[in-house]
């Protein structure tokens, strides 16, 4: 019998969100989680254009590196998780933009070298830092059908989507899917609501081989939805069994 999985994710890590992710890292400890992911932006950049390279912080750099051989998964979370330039026209760019990713959506419009190039300088940036990354997940989980081409070609094993994980490997692309909880609001009335909508799609995804829970740093600021994710993932850890991407993919290939 496949056992179920359950990916606890920590998002938008960076120096800029230090006491956060330290933070959250502690509380999931409490809940027995040992080997959550830690989607590592190397280079993070705010809507001001402040930047927070990974290299300038050693200490938070030494910490990554103490996590990562704890058990700790990294993965590479974009180059600076922040959109490079406006969306295309169109209402549905726009909402996605503005609405949805609130201007992260960093590879949502790339063109195949666009998305290269900051793969690279990304991933030389956490080599630099003595971390590596195995996957890579763009941020608002959006990317463009370039970007996850050239995802592929730099040698990533997996990419995730909202509701999919993207394995590569020597049969080609495999698609997965795997629903991923995530709460970030900025507003109280969306918190509630979005509540609502993830727990929909938690009891639709119940017999889902994986289903990813995402915390971000935003979630311990403005509605703080941060106490009610960590309820929820206590009650999946009732049925279901921590586990890492390459965990997962064992066992989801030998039930195959």
């Amino acid at each position: 019998m496949t056992r179920l999985g359950l990916s606890v994710e920590i998002h938008d890590v960076s120096p800029a969100s230090e006491p956060e992710v330290r933070w959250m890292r502690w509380r999931l400890l409490r809940l027995g989680v040992n080997r959550p992911a830690l989607l590592v932006v190397p280079c993070w950049q705010d809507a001001r254009g402040r930047r927070w390279d990974l290299r300038s912080s050693p200490w938070f750099a030494e910490w990554l590196r103490r996590e990562q051989e704890a058990g700790a998964q990294i993965v590479q979370h974009g180059l600076t998780h922040r959109a490079p330039d406006p969306p295309p026209p169109g209402l549905v760019n726009a909402f996605y933009h503005h609405a949805f990713s609130r201007g992260c959506a960093e590879f949502a419009h790339l063109n195949f070298a666009q998305a290269s190039e900051r793969l690279q300088r990304g991933r030389h940036i956490l080599a630099a830092c003595g971390l590596h990354a195995e996957g890579f997940v763009a941020p608002a989980w959006l990317q463009s059908p370039e970007a996850l081409a050239a995802v592929w070609a730099e040698g990533f094993s997996f990419t995730a989507f909202l509701h999919k994980v993207v394995w590569f490997g020597a049969r080609g692309a495999e698609s997965v899917p795997s629903p991923a909880l995530t709460f970030d609001a900025a507003h109280p009335a969306i918190d509630y609501g979005k509540r609502v909508v993830m727990r929909a799609i938690e009891e639709r995804g119940r017999e889902a081989t994986l289903v990813r829970v995402a915390l971000h740093p935003a979630d311990l600021r403005g509605a703080r939805p941060v106490e009610h994710i960590l309820t929820r993932i206590r009650e999946l850890l009732r049925t279901r069994v921590q586990v890492t991407y390459p965990d997962w993919r064992e066992t989801w290939r030998r039930a195959a």
